[in-house]
């Protein structure tokens, strides 16, 4: 434990501090103290761990910004004042249990539960706070785990179809737990075919896909045919280039095995008793993530969920032909039905119910046993008729219904079912009908609202005029939540609100809305809208009576009008983007039925997040359009006006010159020496103004090249040789190596712009130091590279130098206007190419490439 730099506790606690230093060291958790401002006074070895002595060392109040984290519900990252310690010391709160994920000092990523508490002496002053952080990074990737096998378990308890459910758990599992995953089933033939293959990136599933055709030999003795035979999982923490070659079938397969770049894999039988029909294979690509056996005990729970539901699938179709032979069938038929996860029954020619499973009672919500001699009209009344009608259909047409849906009205919501309903025959004689019946409620919810949110999603990104969007979220409101929607927005001041949109179903409706218009709560209002902008927080009022309307008046017209309206259920959430409120959505009911739930405000409130994020990108980029279009048009201006003066004064300056050049020498070499560095700052500032026209060509797309073709090696020996006073000057030697010719597609004079630009910064920041030039063939395209041996640019910088008016800090910060590179980049890209910077293979400086495409003869022309 690192020595404290201050006081350790109040002169006057009754806890020695010897004995404090060794209870922390010993607590399983990490223990920070701090002073006042935010200083070090002790730190557990659990801290140190976490954080790193170095960090802890120099910890203020001012640096806590410094500590890399994010909010795990956001992945926002925290800034200094928002840590829980430094919110302590402000309000002197104790702070419990926020879950923060955070970057350690071995750079890995984990997640704490971050507490705070105040200390204070004897006389209770505030001498400090302490910090405790949980690491519960294990727990989390134990609760992933567990959410995947459960969301696992109900994939393959939704579909008695198991190949499409097999490829939807392959594509569930690179959700969390794989970037590949690779699914072989056992076919009637004996060989193992490969069902489906899945990779996290998407980008990557194309290469995936070519591994269809090579799916494990049987009797190989390959080690994925042994984990089938002897059917055992099987670990492989770290994949070995030599794994690959005892795995890969064919060169191809090795080819594309290594392209995949395997990092770790778990192979997992499929395997119901001593009967094995297939293998999953989970694969990690990533350097960081190793599989563990902690990992595999979650994939085996998993593929024996998987190999029960695939045993299910199997026992279900078998049961069905078994239907034709009642007295061999009647058996496994009852076995099936009990362990069956969805719901399932038969009846009789006469519709009455012979058999059925638990799930089809409490779907119906009536005991098993009461159903048995019943049909569905006698059983369920009115509700149970359609259900009845479509099995007297199916008896009467021989022809199964598949997939039908069938809602259910049971308590306050309907729930929907997706039923299968098929003729059971023995021979030529006709049993009844059987049915599979499984609950879709829930998924029906989630496609609705996924639905709603995509096409939101789409509407409001239509436009970038924030009315338009504001007007989106009102019809789309009106379309799927509400009866009339009101949208509220902050006005410039931050203070009043503005009535900008409204929507109502009807004609009638909107007539009675457009009256509401003038009625936007003022500043101080003790209205609901003005309780929502202010606190930032929604409110659902499910019903609506006299109270409820008295918080939304804001005066005795306005609530005659809200009476007009008669609303029966209100939501209002606030327009939040970025942390700033920007206005309120206001969505109400009038049906004497329809009610708001909270998953309705939900609803609403992920529509109001996107609307705002919507809305505050239109404000923003209205702003940035107009600054852009200003600064623009100011340098075009201002760099049309200075070329002329600039030529004139250099055209007198050249005057003066041959003037000087005429007069004795010792009064000629006196005036020279001042004319000459006028004239030197007159190149300079001509240079300048030309970056600026240039700049100012590029923003507005009247950038124009001559392209042709420029023999690049000559190119390079010639200007080498017209800046070699240049070069001389600054010390530095030009080195060119441009044996061959190349030959690219571009206008010289802005290729030897670019190269000059490079060449002149090599002389600015490595005076003294070689130069090297390299001109070379890439496939396609044309290269130019220009290596110094200066101090080089640090990683982070590589791409901000190519930014407009970025200028490096340094001694010539003040000799350019931070736009050479970037002009340098835009021309090489207005080629068709690029320009790059990056570290050489060896030695200090920097090397910037230049990408150029090649110059393409035309079809009949002759060979080189």
């Amino acid at each position: 434990m690192s020595e404290p730099t201050g006081t350790f506790l109040a002169e006057s606690t009754p806890v020695p501090q010897e004995w404090l230093r060794t209870v922390l060291q010993l607590l399983p958790v990490g223990v920070v103290i701090v002073d006042t401002a935010g200083r070090l006074l002790a730190a557990n070895a659990a801290a140190r761990a976490l954080w790193g002595q170095a960090a802890l060392a120099g910890m203020r109040l001012e640096r806590f910004g410094a500590f890399e984290a994010y909010w795990p519900g956001t992945g926002k990252r925290l800034r200094g004042e928002e840590w829980a310690v430094a919110r302590t010391l402000r309000n002197r709160r104790t702070i419990s249990n926020e879950e923060v994920d955070i970057v350690g000092k071995d750079g890995a990523r984990r997640t704490i539960l971050n507490s705070a508490a105040p200390l204070y002496s004897s006389g209770g002053r505030l001498v400090g706070a302490v910090n405790i952080n949980v690491d519960i990074t294990k727990r989390k990737a134990t609760e992933r785990a567990e959410f995947f096998v459960s969301e696992a378990s109900r994939l393959l308890a939704e579909s008695l179809d198991w190949e499409t459910t097999l490829k939807a758990v392959a594509r569930l599992a690179t959700l969390e737990w794989a970037d590949y995953c690779m699914v072989d089933v056992l076919g009637p033939d004996g060989v193992l075919h490969r069902l489906a293959v899945s990779a996290k990136d998407p980008r990557r599933q194309a290469l995936l896909d070519q591994l269809l055709p090579f799916p494990p030999r049987t009797g190989s003795r390959s080690p994925l045919d042994r984990v089938f035979t002897r059917g055992k999982p099987v670990l492989i923490a770290d994949i070995k280039p030599r794994w690959l070659d005892v795995v890969a079938r064919e060169p191809e397969h090795r080819r594309l095995l290594e392209a995949l770049a395997p990092r770790s894999s778990m192979l997992l039988p499929l395997a119901v008793g001593r009967r094995r029909f297939g293998l999953i294979n989970l694969v990690s690509a990533s350097p960081a993530r190793r599989y563990t056996k902690h990992d595999l005990g979650y994939a085996t729970e998993f593929a024996r969920r998987a190999a029960l539901a695939v045993e299910s699938a199997r026992l279900y179709r078998e049961a069905r032909e078994a239907l034709r032979e009642r007295d061999a069938s009647a058996a496994m038929l009852e076995a099936f039905f009990a362990a069956s996860p969805v719901g399932m029954g038969f009846v009789d020619p006469d519709v009455r119910y012979v058999r059925l499973n638990k799930v089809v009672a409490e779907n119906n919500g009536i005991p098993l046993e009461k159903h048995l001699g019943l049909t569905p009209r006698e059983l369920m009344g009115p509700a149970g008729g359609p259900i009845e009608d479509l099995l007297r259909k199916v008896l009467e047409s021989e022809v199964a219904v598949v997939d039908d849906m069938v809602e259910y009205v049971a308590g306050q919501e309907p729930r929907t079912f997706l039923a299968t309903y098929f003729p059971v025959r023995s021979g030529t004689e006709l049993l009844g009908v059987g049915g599979v019946v499984r609950e879709i409620t829930e998924q029906r919810r989630m496609e609705t609202h996924l639905r709603f949110l995509t096409d939101a999603t789409t509407r409001l990104a239509t436009s970038l005029d924030w009315r338009t969007t504001v007007r989106n979220v009102a019809e789309l409101v009106v379309e799927q939540l509400a009866d009339y929607c009101l949208v509220d927005m902050l006005g410039e001041d931050g203070e009043h609100l503005e009535r900008v949109e409204r929507r109502a179903r009807d004609d009638a409706l909107q007539a009675q809305l457009e009256k509401s218009m003038p009625f936007a709560p003022p500043p101080g209002a003790q209205t609901a809208l003005r309780r929502v902008l202010e606190t930032g927080r929604s409110e659902l009022v499910v019903e609506v009576d006299e109270a409820a309307l008295r918080a939304f008046a804001v005066n005795d017209a306005h609530r005659e009008i809200l009476e007009g309206l008669d609303p029966r259920s209100v939501m209002v959430v606030p327009l939040m983007a970025r942390g700033r409120t920007l206005g309120v959505v206001s969505a109400a009911t009038c049906s004497p039925t329809r009610r708001f739930s909270t998953r309705d405000l939900s609803q609403l409130e992920d529509l109001a997040w996107r609307a705002a994020l919507a809305v505050d990108n239109a404000l923003l980029y209205r702003k940035a359009e107009l600054a852009v279009a200003a600064r623009d048009e100011f340098v075009a201006v201002a760099t049309h006006e200075l070329r002329t003066p600039l030529s004139a004064l250099h055209l007198q300056l050249s005057s003066l010159q041959r003037t000087v050049d005429k007069l004795p020498s010792d009064e000629s070499e006196r005036l020279g020496q001042g004319l000459q560095g006028a004239l030197r700052q007159a190149d300079r500032l001509t240079r300048l103004v030309s970056h600026l026209f240039d700049v100012a060509r590029l923003g507005t797309g009247q950038m124009a090249l001559e392209l042709e073709a420029v023999e690049l090696s000559s190119l390079v020996h010639a200007l080498v040789a017209r800046m070699e006073d240049a070069l001389a000057t600054a010390g530095c030697v030009a080195v060119v190596h441009a044996d061959a010719p190349v030959v690219a597609r571009a206008d010289r004079p802005r290729v030897e712009q670019v190269l000059m630009n490079l060449l002149t910064n090599a002389m600015k920041y490595a005076p003294g130091l070689p130069v090297e030039l390299y001109v070379e063939r890439d496939g396609d395209r044309a290269v130019i590279a220009v290596r110094d041996w200066g101090p080089g640019i640090p990683p982070e910088a590589r791409e901000r130098i190519f930014e407009r008016f970025t200028r490096n800090s340094g001694e010539h910060s003040r000799a350019s206007l931070g736009l050479g590179l970037y002009i340098s980049r835009q021309l090489a890209r207005a080629h068709g190419g690029d320009l790059l910077v990056e570290a050489p293979p060896e030695g200090p400086g920097s090397r910037f490439v230049l990408h150029l495409p090649r110059w393409k003869k035309p079809s009949g022309a002759a060979p080189d």
